[in-house]
């Protein structure tokens, strides 16, 4: 199920968003490889973390039912349905990512 999870994430993760961590976090300095690791990371991160919000809200039910779709759309939309403010999930994971990202890395620092 994390592939599919993965398949859906990656496509909300765009260069908006990763403008907006990489000036939120202040990695402009860096170069654009170190950048891209860094993004790879928290994208990771934030699809664990939505992984474990989506699985909590849905029924037993749900979550087989879940499993046993295979086309990204079918998945997409089951859980646009499934979880009408799935898009506010991933914002907040987002968040939540970022900010225990930040406040790791000034404990390294």
């Amino acid at each position: 199920m994390q592939k599919i999870f993965y398949k859906i994430m990656t496509q909300s993760i765009d260069e908006n968003l990763k403008l907006e961590i990489i000036n939120s976090l202040g990695l402009n300095g860096l170069t654009s490889t170190e950048q891209e690791n860094i993004i790879h990371e928290l994208e990771e991160k934030i699809i664990e973390q939505v992984n474990s919000i989506v699985l909590d809200r849905l029924s037993l039910e749900d979550q087989e039912k879940l499993e046993t779709l295979v086309n990204d759309e079918e998945v997409a939309s089951f859980l646009q349905k499934a979880i009408p403010d799935l898009d506010l999930v991933k914002n907040e994971a987002a968040i939540w990512v970022v900010k225990n990202w930040r406040e790791e890395f000034k404990k390294g620092n």
